[in-house]
Parts: structure tokens; sequence; C-alpha cells
């Protein structure tokens, strides 16, 4: 991109350009300006805090502090390990020497496009640090009350609280004999902190109406837009502003956004390879653009039509989805109209294997399906590089196939963009990571806050969400001493993005140190033995929990045969009848409404009509060297303490040993031998389950996978069980 000449010809004698011999730069008159009015505006704060801290220093002298508390009785020996090294006349000159937070302010209102621009800020850019905060007392604890105080208003307290709480904690210092006191002021406090150094780059534009051209609010604006649009010798001539109410211009249309300053710089480093470090983002790319217009292909040439429409939504209304996909209610027999991309992502993975099979065309359901394998591994949260080639092989399969059945106007730059995913998983990980469903998740949010439709309500919410954001940086930035560790457990209360639960119907036990390989492996190796009381993910807790209840005396043989074969223990009694108190296995057992594994939500068939208990899980086939996937339904989750007993030579094995174990009570289906869905990746089931044994007794780390179910009739009428299993979360 060709650079565009901007003429340095103003001298400037600002505090940024005299730091070199001459004491002076040749800058652009532009630049010039903006120099001006940040020395301006720093020495205005100056001036201000400067004066906010004399009248500070005026009250401690005025106090007499004798008469309000004996300093022979205060707790001096406690707080003597709090002394400030920090004073008053410290924090004065700090302030003047603290320029950072306004620069960034300042600087942000140059205009993108300037050469200038690029080479005035080369040296601000890389020195810049958003968790800088000079001001910051370098005692631990006083650095802990500043971090604590600054969290705290920005979670509970609104701004006219702020000033009151700042002053409480200052009158305790005080008392305490300590020197170090907080800004009195909740901008002073923030910008001490540096904790609104993170809101910076937050602005406010104005925008053409027609064009979208954007227009920076800080520099005088045109009436009227200027853009020409290409092609045009003429201007946009939108109107830009209008007078409002209360008789004052205003703009007609205008963004908040929060951008990273700079950020072109990186395009001027040599090993950055601006094409390759675009990212494809995997949402729009797989479920916006794709399955819509083969659909909209599909009904335009007749393939189906509203009567097929409406047989596909009756069968859709007969399945139970995952929880993490949205349900499709009535939108397939309307034609798929208004669909988001969460919605066409459970069409394309969980419907359409199911439902398109006797709708379209064998060869145009084949080349489909080669798309879905591609969508099924690529939007793995966890993937090998294996998983990527095969997915990108099942792309190519479907690009190739959809040129020679279609005609050549159904391929678009999109699908070609199919063909470079791989690249694009392989740099930068999983999907998970970065496609836009949260962005667009935010989005829906930001539509349904309810305001009062007046001017900067915008700006506010902004502010706040980009601090929300960075609040666990901020905190880790802050206190970086080994002593302020205790500290850091209350610090996360303020953090968290969600609140605690309050609920009293929880448990919470210790356990073992927690291995995702091994997880993994408890639920991909059926030969492996798993008993139930192996460490859970963090994500499992705190476990949700109804009132401890007696196991059912139907289900109860079944959980003690469970307990004999896992521990090889054929001698263990049931609690009817026991000749010992360490060999029989007790029948008391405690419901869990629910659980949370690795970001997998599980729950027992009486909740969410049923979504979440459909699972399935491996087992070892008769002959021991084949593994056979089955599908069941979990009736009810539980948690059950048991101790196997043990002789003296393993009493240290029972100081470790943990006796809580999780299971799933779950009743399976008969696997059917009809292979007519093998295509599709879709089992059939019969529609009863089996007898129940001990195998119902399923520890939760043996899930492998959840699925979606649908009713579905042979030709001769038989009631079956179709089966979509879907992949298995891996992340916390």
């Amino acid at each position: 991109m060709p650079s565009i000449p901007h003429r340095r010809n103003v001298v400037c004698r600002c505090a940024q350009c005299s730091r070199n011999s001459q004491g002076y730069s040749l800058v652009t008159s532009r630049t010039a300006e903006r120099h001006i009015r940040k020395d301006e505006l720093e020495r205005i704060e100056r001036l201000d805090m400067a004066e906010r801290l004399a009248n500070t220093v005026q009250e401690e002298q005025m106090m007499d502090v004798d008469t309000q508390y004996d300093q022979a009785d205060s707790p001096d020996s406690n707080a003597a390990t709090m002394a400030d090294n920090v004073s008053v006349d410290d924090e004065i000159s700090e302030v003047n020497g603290n320029d950072s937070d306004i620069e960034r302010d300042i600087n942000s209102d140059s205009g993108s496009g300037e050469e200038e621009g690029v080479e005035t800020d080369v040296e601000e850019f890389v020195n810049e640090d958003p968790f800088d905060a000079p001001n910051m007392p370098e005692n631990p604890v006083h650095r802990f009350i500043a971090t604590f105080a600054v969290l705290f208003i920005s979670r509970y307290v609104v701004n006219k609280g702020a000033a009151v709480l700042i002053e409480f904690i200052n009158q305790l210092l005080k008392i305490y004999g300590e020197d170090f006191q907080l800004p009195t002021s909740l901008i002073g406090l923030q910008r001490m902190t540096g904790f609104s150094n993170y809101a910076n780059g937050i602005k406010k534009s104005v925008v053409c109406e027609d064009c979208h051209k954007v227009y920076e609010q800080d520099v005088p604006l045109p009436t009227h837009c200027d853009f020409k649009k290409h092609g045009s010798q003429s201007a946009c001539n939108c109107e830009l502003m209008k007078v409002s109410s209360s008789g004052a211009m205003v703009a007609k249309r205008s963004y908040v956004y929060n951008s990273i300053q700079r950020s072109l710089q990186l395009h001027r480093l040599g090993y950055f390879d601006l094409v390759r470090g675009t990212i494809i983002d995997p949402m729009h790319n797989l479920f916006l653009g794709t399955p819509k217009r083969m659909m909209e292909r599909w009904i335009k040439e007749g393939l189906i039509d509203d009567r097929k429409l409406a047989t596909m939504q009756t069968m859709a209304e007969t399945m139970v989805v995952p929880m993490d996909y949205v349900v499709l209610k009535s939108k397939i027999g309307k034609g798929f109209p208004y669909m988001k991309a969460d919605e066409w992502k459970s069409w394309v993975l969980v419907y359409s294997p199911i439902l398109l099979k006797a709708v379209l065309p064998i060869e145009m359901f084949r080349n489909w399906i080669s798309f879905v394998d591609a969508c099924r591994q690529l939007v793995k949260p966890s993937i090998t590089f294996s998983d990527i080639d095969d997915g990108h092989k099942f792309l190519q399969e479907f690009c190739t196939e959809c040129q020679r059945i279609y005609t050549p106007t159904i391929l678009t730059c999109n699908m070609h963009l199919h063909l470079h995913l791989r690249e694009t998983i392989r740099d930068f990980g999983p999907v998970y990571g970065y496609w836009l469903f949260g962005f667009e998740r935010y989005n829906g949010l930001l539509k349904n806050v309810n305001t009062n439709r007046k001017d900067s309500f915008e700006v506010t919410y902004m502010n706040s969400f980009v601090q929300d954001t960075f609040k666990g940086d901020f905190v880790h930035a802050a206190l970086t001493c080994p002593s302020q560790v205790p500290f850091l457990p209350l610090l996360a209360k303020l953090t968290a993005t969600a609140q605690p639960s309050t609920s009293k119907n929880t448990i919470t036990f210790p356990q073992r140190p927690f291995r995702l390989s091994a997880f993994i492996q408890a639920y991909s190796n059926p030969s492996l033995p798993v008993l139930g009381n192996e460490p859970l993910p963090p994500s499992a807790f705190p476990l949700h929990i109804e009132p401890p209840s007696a196991m059912s005396d139907v289900d109860y043989p079944h959980l003690l045969d469970y307990y004999k074969v896992a521990y090889c223990m054929p001698n263990l009694e049931g609690y009817q009848h026991p000749s010992s108190p360490f060999s029989f296995v007790d029948n008391q057992i405690i419901k869990l409404k629910s659980i949370n594994l690795l970001g997998q939500v599980y729950k027992g068939c009486k909740y969410a009509s049923g979504r979440g208990s459909f699972v399935q899980s491996l087992f070892l086939g008769s002959q021991g060297n084949n593994w056979l996937a089955y599908t069941g339904q979990i009736q009810y989750l539980f948690l059950h303490s048991f101790t196997p007993p043990a002789d003296n030579t393993e009493l240290q094995t029972r100081v470790v040993y943990q006796d809580k174990h999780v299971f799933a009570f779950v009743k399976w289906f008969q696997i059917e031998h009809d292979r007519s869905r093998e295509l599709e990746s879709v089992d059939i089931c019969s529609a009863d389950f089996i007898a129940c044994d001990f195998e119902c007794i399923l520890p939760v780390h043996r899930i492998s996978s959840v699925v979606a179910t649908c009713d579905y009739k042979t030709s001769t009428n038989n009631k079956k069980i179709l089966v979509n299993a879907l992949p298995h979360k891996q992340y916390n």
C-alpha cells in the first residue's frame, strides 16, 4: 500500500517532542495540535490531583487523632507489617510523571490513515503495557486494598456510593496509623490502579447512514457525507447531523467501539503473513453459507416441496436433542425462515442425517453426508491432525461432487474457503477457540437490553463490559508478590463472570488430582477398569443434589452386583442381612439433579423433557476383542459411598481411598442389526429397553458421547429408535 506524504514543517516543543537533544521536533500541523491538547489536559489533571492531595494533607493536620483513638491501645503490632514506602509527596510526584492514560486517550484521536502517525508513535506502541500502573503502592497489603476497592466498587457499588466507601477505607487507614490513602474519587482510584487503562480504546464515531463512512466524533464534522463511491463523480451527500429536541446538533447515527490502537503496525513486520494470519470463521463458513444455499437449491428445483417439509417437521417433533443444540420447533415445516447460525448447526449435525434420507435422491444425499461428516470432524472441541485431514478430505469430496451433480453456479467463494479451513485449524487450533458463536450471542444480549433510549448508554455499557473482561488479568498483574497469594480467593469472587452458587443443596468432596488424559481413556477404552470413584473434572463441582434417600429394592440388587464384579468381591453382602459392618453395600444414595463433565451437561430422564439423558457408552463384545457402542437413557444420577473391606496389609491404602462413587442408572436399548442407516452414521435400536442387570450401573466417567434420538417406523410398521451420536466435549 503506497504511503501518503505529509509535510513536517511545524516546530513542536511539547513534553514528548522536547526530549531529544534539539529540544523540539518537526511534525505535521495535525500532530502539533494533538500534542498541545495533550499537554493542556495533563497540566489540568496534575493541578486537580495536587489540589485533592493537598486537601487531604490539611485534613490530617487538623484532625486530633489522640482524642478519637488511643494509640497505646491500637493494634499497632498487627499494622506494623503494613508500613508503606509511598508518602503523599511521592504520590504527588508520581502523578506529575504519569501521563500514560491521557497520552493513550489523545493518541487514539489520530487518523489511522496517516503515515506520520505510524512513524511518530512506534516507540509508544512498543513500550505500551495495558497493565501498567506506576502509581500503585509498593506495599503488598496496600496494593491489595487498592485492588479490592476498585473491583468491589466496579461490581457492587454505584458511583455515588464509591466516594463513601473510599472515605471509609481511608479513615480506617488513618486509625491504624498508615501513611497510605486511596484517591478520594473513583476516577482517581481507577487511574492509580491502572483499571481505567482497559477502556481507553473505546471511541464513539459518527457513521453515514447511506455509505457507512466512519467519522471520528472528536474532530469537526461536515454536515453532509463527503465520501465518493467507486465510479461516482459526486459525493454521497447524506446528512450526518440532526437537530435534537434541545436544539443541539447530534449525530443521526453513531457507533461505539473498542479498538486496538495502532494494530496495523503488525503489517510492517517482515515475518507476519497477513493472509495466513487472517482466520476463516468456521461459523460463517460452515453453517451460515453452504447449508442455506443447498436448502434453497433443493426447494427451488422441487426436490423438497411443502408436503415433504411437513413430513420432516412431523418426524423432527419426535426427536430428543441434547442440551447444547437448538431445537428446531417449527422452522423446518415453514421452509427454514430466519435461521441463525446455531440453528443451522443443529440442522447440519443433528437433524439432516435423519430427515433428509427419505426426501433427497440417493446421490445428492450421499454428497450432503460428505459435508456433514466434514463438520463432525472439524467442530470437535478436541481434534487431532488425523481428524483435520479427514475433514478436509470430506470437504474435497463434497465440493467435487457438487460440481458434477449441480450446475456450476452452485459453487461459491465460500465453498472455496472450505478447502482452506485445514490450514486455519492447524495454525490456530480447534474451532471453539475463535469461531464467532460467542460474539453473536453477545450481540443478542445487547439487543435485548432495555434502555431509556437516551444517549451515552452505549459508552457506559462498553466501559463496564471491557473492564469486566480484563478483571482476571488485572488482578494477576497487580498482585505479583508471593505474600499476596492468600488474597487471591477473595478477589476471585469479584472477578468471576457468574455469581457463585448460593444453593444449600450442593456438595463438594476432596479427590485426587484430575488428569484429562486418564478421563478420556476411561470412556474411550472399555477394556480399562473403571470403578466410579476416579477424579472428576473441576467443571463437575459443586454437585447439585437432592435429599438423601434409599435406593429402590428393584434397583439395589444391580448396585450390589456391580460392586461384586468391579471389586472382584463375590462375597459382598446386601444391607438386609449383613454379617459384618465392613462387608456389605449400603442402600443409601444421594441423587444428583445434573452433572457437568467438561462442559457437557447430563441429566436424568425426568428433567428437561429427557434432554441430556440419552447417552452412549462402549462395551466389550462377547469375544472380548471388539467394542460395541450401546445407547441408553439415564434414569437418574446418584452418589454412593462404599469402602471395600480390607485386611491389615491394606490399611495404608485405605487412608487415601476415595469412598464416593458417582454413577448413572442407565436403561439400555437393544442394538438392531439393520445397517440401512450406516451411510449417515445413524444407528437403529429397538424402542424397548433390555432387561436390567449390573451393567445399568454406569460410572459417569464411562459416558462416551451424547446422542440425539428420533422415533422411527419400519416398512412393516415396527417402532424403532434412530440414534445420532454427536461429538463429545473435552474442555472445561
